[in-house]
């Protein structure tokens, strides 16, 4: 049953995260193994949701640190086809694809704690005290991750802007 109702949750986090549905789906499995296995020291006075988040995260994060890498969509790759022009009404589908690419790309990139923090307070939408619950950070040190992650992305995202606008 809890892998039915959360596994498309869970799978969004990880995913987020690692930018790699293959890896992803792994990372979800053993996430759902490890709940399994630690059913017994879950406290119903936590959200389950949190619970898993947190599960999720660090299976992520140890996949990361295991395979010292990050399958990344290359900005230089992905900069000539958000420079195609669509002329018909699919443009704006594959407009919202490469932004997706591209922010994913750009989050793949940060820091672990940035990626994570990123991943959950504005990708999935989780209030400031569940970010804290999942990721056992402060609340100042979570503050920090966000704006550095959003400086950085940010960043990034004006930069290939304004080289666009060269080009036209």
């Amino acid at each position: 049953m809890l892998v039915e109702k959360y596994q498309h949750t869970a799978f969004r986090l990880a995913f987020r995260m690692l930018g790699d549905e293959d890896e992803a789906r792994d990372v979800v499995q053993d996430s759902f193994i490890r709940i399994w296995e630690k059913f017994n020291t879950y406290n119903d006075k936590e959200k389950f949701t949190s619970w898993m988040y947190r599960i999720v995260s660090n299976r992520a994060i140890d996949s990361i640190r295991a395979l010292n890498r990050r399958p990344v969509i290359s900005l230089e790759k992905l900069i000539p086809e958000t420079l195609a022009i669509q002329e018909n009404g699919i443009d704006i589908v594959l407009e919202n694809r490469e932004a997706g690419e591209l922010i994913r790309s750009i989050t793949s990139g940060l820091p672990e704690k940035q990626q994570l923090v990123f991943s959950l307070r504005d990708l999935q939408g989780l209030s400031p005290k569940e970010v804290q619950d999942i990721s056992g950070m402060t609340e100042t040190a979570i503050k920090s991750n966000l704006y550095h992650a959003r400086k950085t992305i940010r960043e990034k995202l004006t930069g290939i802007l304004t080289f666009e606008k060269k080009l036209l």
